[in-house]
């Protein structure tokens, strides 16, 4: 079976769906699927994140998908990210942040939009948990966009006083 656009799709629903057993199956033949990215720019791998699919998720790093790919979005609403960002700014599954965390995947690389990890979930609605995990896998507190926004000041923006609480206990400047 050669590798055609239905096959990457068939491979991408199976990834939202979190089939693990037929990715398994797909990549036993094309084992570079666990790094191909479909026709919008995305890996499969920050799929199987964005919809909270942990099995799918440990396939795909079984099979060797790289945790720090970035994707290449172009979908004018999707960053370009990395899993972790998927994962963050998507289902925000803890069990699929904790086990892309525990395959090495980087709290600092950088969205599209200049965001790392912890700007992302410091954006989105009152992530403690998940701040707490990005912040023991050396997350940097005070690091800045381009245009100088901190996670803090993400945080105090968004009205997540939580957060911006927490992100204050750990040492974070406005």
């Amino acid at each position: 079976m050669t590798l055609d656009s239905s096959m990457i799709h068939e491979f991408f629903d199976a990834a939202q769906a979190g089939d693990a057993a037929r990715l398994e199956e797909l990549m036993k033949n094309h084992p570079h699927l666990a790094n191909t990215a479909n026709s919008d720019g995305l890996t499969p791998l920050g799929y199987a994140a964005h919809f909270g699919q942990r099995e799918a998720v440990r396939a795909l790093l079984d099979h060797n998908a790289d945790v720090n790919a970035v994707s290449r979005s172009k979908i004018s609403y999707i960053p370009s990210n990395t899993a972790l960002h998927a994962a963050i700014s998507g289902a925000r599954n803890l069990e699929v942040i904790r086990l892309l965390l525990a395959r090495h995947a980087k709290t600092d690389l950088l969205d599209s939009n200049g965001h790392t990890c912890l700007h992302t979930a410091a954006f989105h609605e009152d992530n403690r948990e998940i701040i707490e995990l990005l912040i023991e896998h050396s997350a940097d507190v005070n690091t800045r966009t381009k245009d100088g926004e901190s996670p803090l000041s993400l945080a105090i923006k968004q009205g997540n006083h939580l957060v911006a609480e927490l992100l204050r206990e750990h040492g974070a400047l406005l």
